[in-house]
């Protein structure tokens, strides 16, 4: 590439010959235009000379010619030879047969021009030729006449380009190619970063205006360079300008990123920044994750952009920006761990067994191989979780994890879904169903060998078991949810079992699974549609003295018809609707006992609701109580709630004090089925209770069977030394009231009185002697 000087040089030079060529071309064709007007009239003024000669010599020689005098001929030609321009002359007679010939050949210098006039003799008015004259003239002597003229003319347009051209250069000199030069150094700084020096000069033509254009684009560029400059230096990314494969320029953020010093990285080749030399320094994609090299040889995760700065031409360089992408690389990773890891166990999570599980199915399908699901959860692990603390929980659960991955080979699956439960997938185990089942209980032998272990934890010796469930897949028949749900049933089944067994799936236990969710359909709809009604059962003292009733829920099903609370209460119970039903129970009740005090032979009813341990558990329970209560215009004295020994098991304190917040709004409580469950007797002397209730399971065989009648005994005598009244449950038979009555219980209920009945008929045995 040419020099700035050297452009000018070659620009002056252009001027310079242009200007040459524009003096010297008219002059040249000035030089020829006289010339050929000198020649012209050389030619012409030959012309007129020889005509004149001519006529002279042919007055002249007429007479002697006639008189055949030839000396006198002779003398007159030779004088006529005289004119050095004169080459030669005939004089012939009229026959032109030459007389004299005079010839002077050495005058022949350049070309000649040769006329003959005839010789005229004139007598008495008549003309006469006497003969003839021939006379040649040569131009040389008027060529070198006009080659002198042409020596002048060419002397003086010589001078005259010679003077122009120099007072042209001197004038371009100093108005056109100084200033030009000025602008040329002045343009070598700007383009070598130097934006200080202003250039410094005005003119008021056009190239001062040029000048006063650059002086403003120096001051543009200072100003955005010096902006570049602080962009480059506070930006938190690496920039580096690479050309020829080298670097040209970093900044400071790039220096840090590489461990080099300031200015240390001009010049360097860019493969340096790879590992082991990497790809050519312009090579590559436009946008690339990969690892680059510090200058200590550590590696780093780095975000690299590279953008050239005229794609038409690669030689141009191009501009990386380089993002140190360790932190966010890492967390990405932890990201992506936390996505697809459980990050207690470090086991696959859900979202990671749901692919995995979807792959094994479509590798199932694709090899004819079964494969299987197994669903493992921990025996009484919230136990262990409330007594020992979380902390022994997830050491626990940690244990667990480890010692599952020690159970499966290298290829299977162990994934953590949450809490205490864990998914096996088995993957390629044959294309017989039994072999599959005998390698499925094969690993869960080795899976309860591992986790029957005992667990230190922490200073504690603990022990878990697990409990198992196995489905089976061969391709894509099922859905990975339905797989899912088959483990989970199966599971359970385990659980049912008595814990620590393995059940595989089967179409039974789906169907019961299927009915219990339209079940729990129906049961949502009944709770919209109010499809529930409550029958009472009469409560009685002696023979027939009817003292209140227990108010028992009945399903009206459109399809099934009165469904029992056997059939959906303990549903209600595991999806939570127990809270919306037995409250809608609680208003019921308590609407009726608000009627029944507006009569007086029923004012003194009493209503026995029973309540479940969910709705005791209800932080609110005793306000909504009161606020059924107050709401219905009910007496509380009247109202008695039923509860199970279910409910004692759980926070106990909670419990006794809602409890005794009721009882001293004049609630009554009864202790359901007693002698079936908890029947702590610390707790049962603390429990504001107003009445026992024997469970029918005892009433049914008292008469024959010694242990009923002693347990039937013991909760009358366990009643009155607590000073509780008793009621007996289930009593059917004459007998069995009088054997109660005997014992010291006066108090039944039982289809020896009435069944449950609707309201209607209830009421109506009321008014029966």
């Amino acid at each position: 590439m040419s020099s700035p000087g050297g452009r000018l040089s070659s620009l002056s030079v252009g001027i310079v010959v242009a200007m040459a060529a524009g003096l010297f071309v008219p002059a040249l064709i000035g030089v020829m235009t006289l010339s050929y007007l000198r020649q012209a009239q050389i030619n012409k003024e030959l012309s007129a000379y020889l005509d004149e000669r001519a006529s002279q010599l042919s007055n002249s020689l007429a007479v002697p010619v006639w008189n055949y005098n030839t000396i006198g001929v002779s003398t007159i030609g030779q004088s006529a030879l005289l004119d050095p321009q004169v080459v030669r002359i005939t004089v012939s007679d009229s026959d032109k047969v030459p007389i004299v010939v005079l010839e002077q050949p050495q005058r022949r210098l350049g070309k000649s021009q040769v006329v003959q006039r005839p010789l005229l003799m004139r007598s008495a008015g008549t003309e006469e030729v006497a003969g003839f004259v021939e006379i040649e003239v040569d131009d040389g002597l008027k060529q070198q006449e006009f080659a002198r003229d042409r020596r002048a003319y060419a002397f003086i347009l010589l001078g005259q380009f010679v003077l122009s051209l120099g007072c042209i250069l001197v004038a371009l000199h100093l108005r056109v190619l100084r200033p030009l030069h000025r602008l040329t150094l002045f343009s070598n700084r700007l383009a070598g970063g130097n934006f200080e020096q202003p250039i410094g000069w005005e003119r008021p033509d056009e190239i001062g205006r040029l000048a006063q254009q650059m002086d403003r684009m120096r001051k543009d560029l200072k100003t955005s360079f010096a902006e570049q400059q602080v962009i480059l230096s506070n930006v938190q990314v690496g920039v580096l300008f690479v050309r020829d494969g080298r670097l040209h320029i970093a900044n400071h953020h790039a220096e840090q990123i590489f461990g080099y010093g300031p200015g240390a990285m001009a010049g360097l080749p860019a493969s340096t920044l790879y590992p082991q030399g990497g790809p050519a320094a312009e090579g590559g994609p436009d946008e690339e994750l990969r690892f680059l090299q510090r200058q200590d040889g550590t590696q780093f995760w780095a975000q690299v952009r590279k953008r050239g700065l005229d794609p038409q031409q690669p030689q141009a360089g191009s501009i990386w920006v380089i993002e140190d992408f360790t932190a966010r690389k890492a967390a990405e990773d932890e990201i992506n761990s936390l996505a697809f890891y459980d990050p207690l166990t470090l086991l696959p999570n859900r979202r990671l067994l749901m692919d995995r599980l979807k792959h094994a199915l479509v590798a199932s399908a694709r090899s004819g191989k079964c494969g299987a699901l197994l669903f493992i959860d921990l025996d009484h692990f919230k136990t262990l979780n409330d007594t020992l603390g979380h902390d022994k929980g997830d050491l626990l659960l940690q244990q667990v994890a480890q010692r599952l991955v020690t159970c499966v080979r290298e290829g299977d699956t162990v994934a953590r879904l949450g809490g205490d439960e864990f998914v096996v997938i088995l993957e390629d185990l044959g294309g017989n169903p039994d072999e599959v089942a005998t390698h499925c209980r094969a690993v869960g032998e080795k899976i309860f060998n591992a986790l029957n272990l005992s667990y230190p934890l922490a200073g504690h010796d603990v022990r878990s078991t697990p409990s198992i469930g196995v489905t089976l897949f061969d391709g894509p028949r099922n859905s990975i949810d339905e797989l899912l749900k088959q483990a989970d049933l199966a599971m359970y089944q385990a659980k049912t079992a008595g814990r620590n067994t393995l059940r595989f799936f089967d179409a039974a236990m789906q169907a019961a699974v299927s009915e219990r969710a339209v079940l729990e359909s129906d049961l949502r709809e009944a709770l919209r549609l109010q499809q529930f009604v409550l029958h009472y059962q009469p409560q009685v003292v002696g023979q027939r003295q009817i003292t209140g009733a227990e108010v028992l829920l009945r399903w009206q099903h459109p399809r099934r018809g009165m469904v029992g609370p056997a059939d959906f209460i303990p549903l209600a119970e595991e999806t939570g609707l127990i809270l919306p039903l037995g409250h809608w129970v609680l208003q019921t009740a308590c609407a009726q006992l608000a009627l029944w005090a507006l009569r007086p032979e029923t004012a003194e009813l009493s209503i026995a609701v029973n309540v479940s341990a969910k709705q005791m558990q209800q932080e609110d329970f005793v306000a909504q109580v009161l606020a059924v209560l107050r709401d219905s215009g009910a007496q509380p004295r009247k109202l008695k709630l039923e509860l199970t020994e279910s409910v004692l098991v759980d926070d106990v304190e909670a419990t006794i004090r809602k409890m005794d917040a009721l009882k001293s709004s004049g609630v009554g409580f009864s202790l359901d089925d007693f002698g079936t469950g908890y029947s702590s007797l610390t707790y049962l002397k603390r429990l504001p209770l107003d009445q026992l209730k024997i469970d029918q399971g005892f009433i049914k065989d008292i008469l024959v069977d010694p242990n009923d009648a002693a347990i039937a005994r013991m909760v009358i005598a366990l009643a009155e030394s607590l000073g509780l009244c008793v009621i007996a449950e289930g009593v059917e038979e004459e007998a069995q009231r009088l054997f109660l009555a005997h014992s010291g219980c006066h108090a039944y209920q039982g289809y020896l009185m009435a069944r449950p009945q609707p309201i209607a008929e209830f009421e109506a045995i009321l008014g029966q002697p």
